[in-house]
């Protein structure tokens, strides 16, 4: 028994530290692209084409930045393990 109980504690221990490492991972990304936003401007086509279809399935859709949804689709993609929505990009932006 204290085997298994070793192993869970482990388990566990191991799963904190590589989900602490993702959110470290998604923090240098939007510091990153937050400090280049004078040179690369607020918004790309991704943005533009994402914003654009998310007003067509929600008319009260905020216009997200391209550094907004780097930092979505990171959470998304490395913390979550989710699809990249529309609903999903506005739960984890709020």
């Amino acid at each position: 028994m204290p085997k298994i109980s070793l192993f869970v504690a482990f388990i566990c221990l191991f799963v904190i530290v590589y989900a602490q490492s993702d959110r470290d991972i998604c923090k240098r990304l939007n510091d990153r692209c937050d400090s280049r936003v004078l040179r690369n401007g607020r918004n790309n086509d991704v943005s533009n084409i994402f914003n654009e279809n998310c007003r067509r399935s929600n008319r009260n859709w905020r216009d997200i930045s391209r550094c907004e949804l780097a930092k979505a689709n990171c959470i998304l993609t490395l913390e979550r393990c989710d699809t990249v929505t529309c609903e999903n990009v506005r739960r984890v932006l709020a």
